[in-house]
C-alpha cells in the first residue's frame, strides 16, 4: 500500500483498452485508453486521472495504479475492443501483503500504513508493563515463599 503498482494487460491491442475494476461491495469503474497510429496511448476515458493511467511497454499495454490505496485493492481486467467485438484477458487481483481475517483490529493499522510513531510508542508501554507485571509476580511470590519457610521451621 501506498506504492505504484503496474498491471499488464496479456492481449493484443487492436483500437481501444478498457480496463474494469470489481471489488465486492463496490460499484464497478471502468477506465478506457486509445491506442493512437503514432503507437501512443491517449485517454479515453478516466474516472480519476491523478491516480490510474495507462501505458505501453514493449507491445503490451498496462494500468499503472499511482499511490495503492485499500480502496484499489480489488480484481482488475482488461479487454480490448475491435469493431464490434470486446476480448477480456484473465483478471489480476490485486491485494494487501497483509492477511486481513488473521490480524486483530488493533495491529491492523500497523500492517496497512506500517509502524507509525503512535504505534511503536503504544507498543513499548506495553512491553514494558508486561515486564513490570512478571516482575511485580516474581516478587510477590518470592516474599510469600520465604514466609512460608519461615512459618514450617517454627
Amino acid at each position: 500500500l501506498g506504492e505504484t503498482v503496474a498491471l499488464m494487460c496479456n492481449l493484443s491491442v487492436y483500437f481501444e483498452i478498457h480496463w474494469l475494476k470489481i471489488s465486492e461491495g463496490r460499484l464497478m469503474a471502468l477506465m478506457v485508453t486509445s491506442l493512437k497510429h503514432t503507437g501512443e496511448l491517449s485517454v479515453v476515458w478516466n474516472y480519476n486521472e491523478t491516480h490510474f493511467e495507462g501505458f505501453m511497454e514493449m507491445q503490451m499495454t498496462g494500468l499503472r495504479i499511482l499511490h495503492v490505496s485499500t480502496s484499489d485493492l480489488a480484481t482488475y481486467y482488461c479487454a480490448t475492443s475491435y469493431q464490434k467485438r470486446l476480448d477480456f484477458d484473465k483478471g489480476v487481483q490485486l491485494y494487501s501483503k497483509c492477511d486481513i481475517s488473521f490480524i486483530y483490529l488493533f495491529w491492523l493499522s500497523a500492517c496497512l500504513d506500517g509502524p507509525s510513531l503512535h504505534y511503536q510508542v503504544f507498543a513499548a508501554v506495553l512491553s514494558f508493563g508486561l515486564l513490570g507485571m512478571l516482575f511485580a509476580v516474581f516478587v510477590v511470590h518470592m516474599k510469600t515463599r520465604t514466609k512460608d519457610v519461615k512459618n514450617d521451621e517454627k
